[in-house]
């Protein structure tokens, strides 16, 4: 590290839209005097350069590992075990590694074994994103004031959680720290289970011609059921255990909303949506 910047060389593995946002974050806050990407397109790798995401992008692991001393997978989870077992071997000393997977499972143990001697390795999962995808729906505020979780394993040292702790502390966003099995129960309920609930909705609307008397509470509540179908394809089916319950759960309460319906009182009916929207304002505050 040098004066003015906490790296001197950052590697992105992966230029969509977390990554590349990361990419725009880091140069527009100077906290890394270079940013390199590294992907398997030179499209895409070209159009984050273009957009000023990173300083440059190549296709070999070599090149962008040298003298790197963050490395961030901002991949899928299944894509990031896989390059993991390649790349951690050859990561610098004194290199810290970190990843945005969105369900840990088994991956954060995995990784922390792979780490070598006298390098670092936390997981991190910033809550942010949008239903689009690609560099070209980057932008540099998208960590600014959000959360972002930490899942430490037994195996983790303190001076690496630190690090990244300041790292996401650095780019505007709040950090809670939790075991990855508590991360996954809890990203099932507050994003896996609403993203399901959205496309459950959307598909509801059996008709497809009604959909052009949908307003904007419909496009409001089923929003993210827009994002990447493979990505989140991927995302349930690593977390579906956790999923499945929090499926009971919603099935439970659904039952629960229609006797309220049945019961045809507007004061039990009230009650219900008042909850509701004591729970809503809770999430602006």
């Amino acid at each position: 590290m040098t004066a003015g910047h906490y790296y001197e060389k950052v590697t992105i593995v992966g230029v969509g839209l977390m990554g590349a946002s990361l990419g725009m974050a880091l140069k527009g806050k100077g906290l890394a005097k270079e940013v390199v990407g590294w992907g398997r397109n030179q499209g895409r790798l070209d159009e984050a350069a273009d957009l000023g995401a990173i300083d440059r992008g190549t296709r070999d692991r070599a090149e962008a590992l040298a003298g790197c001393n963050l490395l961030v997978f901002a991949t899928p989870g299944e894509v990031t075990a896989k390059l993991a077992g390649e790349w951690l071997p050859q990561t610098p000393p004194g290199c810290r590694i970190t990843d945005l997977v969105s369900v840990k499972g088994k991956l954060v143990e995995t990784l922390t074994g792979l780490t070598p001697p006298r390098r670092s390795y936390v997981s991190s999962h910033p809550l942010c994103g949008s239903e689009r995808t690609g560099a070209a729906a980057a932008r540099p505020d998208l960590y600014q004031n959000q959360l972002c979780l930490i899942t430490p394993v037994a195996g983790t040292k303190k001076t690496a959680l630190s690090g990244i702790q300041k790292l996401w502390q650095a780019l505007g966003m709040s950090v809670v720290s939790m075991a990855p099995a508590r991360h996954d129960r809890v990203v099932a309920a507050v994003s896996h289970l609403p993203h399901l609930v959205a496309a459950a909705l959307i598909n509801q609307i059996g008709d497809e011609k009604l959909l052009a008397f949908g307003g904007t509470g419909l496009k409001d509540t089923t929003r993210i059921a827009g994002a990447s179908p493979a990505l989140w394809a991927e995302i349930v089916t690593e977390n579906r255990r956790e999923i499945l319950s929090q499926i009971e759960g919603i099935m439970e309460n659904l039952m629960l909303v229609k006797q309220h319906v049945k019961s045809g009182d507007p004061a039990r009916i009230g009650q219900w949506l008042r909850k509701a929207a004591m729970r809503r304002k809770k999430l602006d505050e």
